[in-house]
C-alpha cells in the first residue's frame, strides 16, 4: 500500500502541531514546516500527495506561493487555510489553484475531510489516466485499427492529392494522428514521412496528440481578451484539471485556445465541437 505524504506549511505552532497529529492519526506521513527559503523546491523534492498551505503570510506571499505551486505542479491538491476567510479570498485562492479554502478556526477534521476528498479525486484521475493511456497505446496496435486506416486509404486513393483527405478521415476515427498512422500513410501513398508530418503539423485542425471526444476552444482575440477571455480559459483549466492544449484523463474533453473566431460582438466566445 502506498504511503500518503502530506506537506503542512503553517506559521502558528499550535495549529501546525494540531494538523500534524491529526494527519498522523489517520496514517499519513507528515512533513511540517513554519518557514522555508524555497518552499516550491522543497515540495518538488518531497513529492507529497497533498499540501496544506498557510495563506496568512505577509505581502500576499501565501497567494504567490499558491500560484507558484500550481504552476509547477498543477495536479497537486493544495488546501489553503486563513484566519480571515472571506468570499473574495476564496475566489482568489481558487483562481490561483487552491483545491479547497478553509478557516483556521475549523477543527482538524474539516481539513482531513478535504484531504480525503482531494486524494480520492486524484486517485480516480490517475486511474483514468492509466486506462486512457492503455487505450491509446492499444488503439493503433489493434489489427482492426490498422485495417480501418487501410480501408480509408483504399477509399480515398493512394495518391498525394488525397493525402489531406486521408488524414482528416483517420483523425475522425482516432481523434488524433498517431505516429504509426503517419508512417503507414507515407508508405502507402509513396511520399516521405517528413512530407506527411509537415502537412499534419501545418494545419491546426490536425493533432498529433490524443484529443477528447469534445473539443473546447476559448477565444483569446483582442475583443475576447478585453472582455475576460483569459479568465474564462483559467476557469476551464481549473474545472477540467488540464492546462490549455491538454485532454482530460477520461478522454472526454480537450481544451484549446484560438486567436479569433470572427464573433467579436459576442465576446468572450467559447466554441464546443465547432458550435458557439
Amino acid at each position: 500500500m502506498v504511503e500518503l505524504v502530506v506537506f503542512v506549511f503553517e506559521q502558528l505552532a499550535k495549529r501546525r502541531q494540531e494538523l500534524q497529529e491529526a494527519f498522523q492519526s489517520q496514517g499519513y506521513r507528515v512533513h511540517a514546516a513554519a518557514e522555508s527559503p524555497d518552499l516550491v523546491s522543497e515540495i518538488q523534492a518531497l513529492r507529497p500527495h497533498l499540501v496544506v498551505l498557510d495563506l496568512d503570510l505577509p505581502l500576499d506571499r501565501g497567494l504567490a506561493l499558491l500560484k507558484s505551486i500550481h504552476e509547477m505542479m498543477p495536479s497537486l491538491p493544495v488546501v489553503v487555510e486563513t484566519t480571515r476567510p472571506t468570499v473574495e479570498g476564496a475566489v482568489e485562492a481558487m483562481r490561483r489553484g487552491a483545491y479547497n479554502y478553509v478557516s483556521k478556526h475549523s477543527p482538524p477534521q474539516v481539513i482531513l475531510d478535504a484531504a480525503a476528498h482531494a486524494l480520492e479525486k486524484e486517485r480516480l484521475r490517475v486511474e483514468a489516466l492509466v486506462k486512457a493511456q492503455e487505450r491509446r497505446v492499444r488503439s493503433i496496435d489493434y489489427p482492426e485499427m490498422v485495417a480501418e486506416i487501410e480501408h480509408i486509404l483504399a477509399d480515398k486513393g493512394h495518391s498525394e492529392a488525397a493525402l489531406i483527405s486521408c488524414l482528416q478521415d483517420i483523425q475522425k476515427e482516432l481523434n488524433y494522428l498517431p505516429q504509426d498512422a503517419l508512417k503507414l500513410v507515407a508508405a502507402r501513398v509513396g511520399v516521405s514521412l517528413p512530407r506527411v508530418y509537415g502537412i499534419a503539423t501545418f494545419y491546426k485542425s490536425f493533432s498529433l496528440r490524443p484529443r477528447g471526444r469534445h473539443l473546447i476552444h476559448v477565444c483569446l482575440g483582442t475583443a475576447c481578451h478585453v472582455r475576460g477571455g483569459a479568465r474564462l480559459l483559467e476557469s476551464f483549466e481549473r474545472e477540467l484539471g488540464v492546462q490549455t492544449g491538454g485532454t482530460t484523463y477520461d478522454n472526454r474533453f480537450t481544451l484549446e485556445s484560438v486567436r479569433c473566431v470572427g464573433c467579436c460582438g459576442l465576446a468572450p466566445v467559447v466554441m464546443v465541437d465547432g458550435k458557439f
